[in-house]
């Protein structure tokens, strides 16, 4: 296949292989997308750029999950559900707690793309799109076999940054519109030979100073803002916080830290990411120094590891057929065409520096998330899932936690196989059927969304 006259590169490249949908990225959004469509009996291709299925849960050690249920009832089952219930099974998590073991995890998901015969390649980058007019006809990936080019019938873009869109000439945003920054990134660590026991009682001690929060056998705690003063006033906590926050992992010495945080970076930009990730490791290694010098219990404790790569909150969004609003998650509307739901607050980490937004949406409720919002404007055989849906700044953070984007994969997924059964448009498609069908196979959409009036 020669190339269109808006590809990069000189060349003619054969065509490698053809599906019938492939899946950019192997996040949550794209595991559980490329499973939904194998279960509708799509041939299909997930490409990962790194080594290991998960994103930023297992490549930035993101966890626990955020909260997903309303009234302790979950708002996502479906794959997702299979894959935690898996975990548990394997011990890689305890009953309905939120946290997860990393490594269980990463073969857990394996296994389950395995299972759908979805068909995989890790450490493979895309690189190109080949389009006509509103159709993208192909790909053009780069591992250590070389270029090659893919084809396929219906592309799905659970790249996290709006990749795939992006090379094809589609409509996106970044940012936050007054001044298009985005949220700030987070290197994510485990600090191991933790006396859990000790350093409980240290801040118990002083509970005025802290915050506790308990999940099964998670322990949640975030203060130290005594220390963090001390040891800035000296010159030694280079990070835009005034607080370090910590969670028990199902290890008993273990904790996973979430503090570092990186402002005025692009998560798009090659030089902002390297200057990102050096600035985050040095943040790791200054609060591990106030921890262990200052904490009881953490005397012998030491970084066993850190995030492959730094966890990145926001970069692209799509421009899709409808733009999810802040009063749309604020106010729990509900449409028509519903393919999942979120109740996780407004949550905006400050792109400037310290502090942020943290806002909740009306109590015991949740909104929906349209399929519309998966279907960028300016392709037919297009969708897109996880956080480059089409979303505000603000409603972006809300939906942009893995529970919510496993959630919108399997829908766009199950959407794939649908349009290739009716070889139609992913606009053109019997959206009873797909929400039937979700809920059929313990996804939850209620059917009676599918007489609801639309809410505008």
């Amino acid at each position: 296949m020669t190339m269109g006259p808006d590809f990069r590169y000189e060349t003619t490249l054969p065509v490698t292989a053809h599906y019938e949908t492939v899946v950019i990225g192997g996040g949550w959004a794209g595991v559980t997308a490329a499973c939904a469509a194998g279960r509708k009996g799509a041939k299909t291709l997930l490409i990962e750029k790194s080594n290991c299925l998960g994103g930023n849960a297992t490549q930035a050690l993101v966890g626990p999950f955020m909260p997903f249920s309303v009234k302790d009832k979950p708002l996502v089952k479906g794959i997702f559900q299979d894959i935690r219930d898996d975990v548990v099974l394997r011990e890689g998590a305890s009953g309905e707690s939120r946290g997860f073991d990393v490594e269980i995890l990463k073969q857990v998901l394996n296994e389950t793309v395995e299972k759908y015969d979805v068909e995989l390649l890790f450490h493979t980058v895309l690189i190109d799109v080949v389009k006509e007019g509103r159709t993208v006809k192909g790909v053009v990936i780069h591992n250590k076999s070389g270029l090659q080019l893919v084809t396929a019938d219906y592309f799905i873009d659970t790249s996290g940054d709006a990749d795939l869109v992006h090379l094809a000439g589609g409509q996106y945003v970044v940012g936050r519109k007054e001044d298009g920054l985005t949220q700030a990134m987070t290197k994510m660590f485990k600090i191991a030979n933790v006396n859990m026991g000790e350093v409980i009682q240290y801040c118990q001690s002083n509970s005025e100073h802290f915050m506790f929060i308990e999940d099964e056998e998670l322990v949640s705690i975030a203060g130290f803002k005594d220390l963090v003063k001390e040891y800035k006033n000296k010159g030694e906590f280079p990070l835009p916080q005034d607080y370090i926050f910590f969670v028990s992992t199902n290890r008993r010495d273990e904790v996973l830290v979430n503090t570092t945080r990186v402002v005025l970076k692009s998560g798009i930009s090659g030089s902002d990411i390297t200057a990102a990730e050096l600035e985050s490791l040095n943040q790791a290694h200054a609060v591990m120094r106030v921890l262990k010098n200052e904490v009881p219990g953490m005397e012998r404790a030491y970084i066993s590891t850190t995030g492959s790569h730094i966890g990145i909150r926001e970069t692209r969004r799509i421009v899709g057929d409808y733009v999810l609003t802040r009063d749309d998650v604020l106010y729990a509307r509900k449409f028509h065409d519903a393919i999942t739901h979120g109740a996780y607050p407004i949550d905006i980490h400050n792109p400037k520096g310290e502090g942020g937004e943290l806002t909740d949406i009306k109590e015991n409720e949740y909104y929906d998330i349209p399929y519309r919002s998966l279907v960028p404007v300016d392709f037919d055989n297009v969708l897109v899932a996880g956080r480059c849906l089409s979303a505000t700044h603000s409603a972006h953070s809300s939906a942009r936690i893995q529970a919510t984007c496993a959630a919108m994969g399997e829908a766009v997924g199950t959407a794939a196989g649908i349009a290739s059964e009716e070889k139609v448009s992913v606009r053109d498609i019997d959206l009873t059927s797909l929400q039937k069908y979700l809920h059929e196979h313990g996804h939850i959409v209620k059917p009676e969304y599918v007489e609801r009036v639309e809410v505008t």
